[in-house]
């Protein structure tokens, strides 16, 4: 066999294994995706307020119960959205307590934007 042939053989076998590792990462890529969105769900970006709950007057900060009362939803799920980091509402720490300001409550449900798109503009 000459030096030709081997380097021919060579580089068809090269351009072989290239395209079966795009093949293999196009493959790998789509299945990552797939599994971030089965993983992480979906944020609503809309929020809807079920009826006025009474609050004590005056009251300003609201704890996750509260809220999820606001709000129509459970502390559950508000606790889960927080962990998750898509819980439309920032949260501010209370010693070991969780708290949600009232006015950062009603701006969302005026805008009905998450706080990152609020601080954005």
């Amino acid at each position: 066999m000459n030096k030709d042939s081997k380097l021919w053989r060579l580089f068809t076998e090269l351009e072989f294994e290239v395209s079966r590792l795009e093949e293999e990462h196009t493959l790998l890529k789509e299945k990552v995706k797939q599994s971030e969105e089965q993983r992480i769900p979906k944020a609503s970006s809309v929020v809807q307020r079920v009826d006025w709950v009474e609050l004590e007057s005056g009251k300003r900060f609201l704890t996750k119960k509260e809220l999820g009362k606001y709000l129509g939803m459970g502390a559950g799920t508000i606790s889960n959205q927080l962990s998750s980091g898509i819980f439309p509402i920032r949260a501010r720490r209370v010693g070991r307590s969780v708290r949600f300001d009232m006015r950062e409550v009603l701006e969302y449900l005026e805008t009905n934007k998450p706080f990152w798109e609020r601080d954005r503009e």
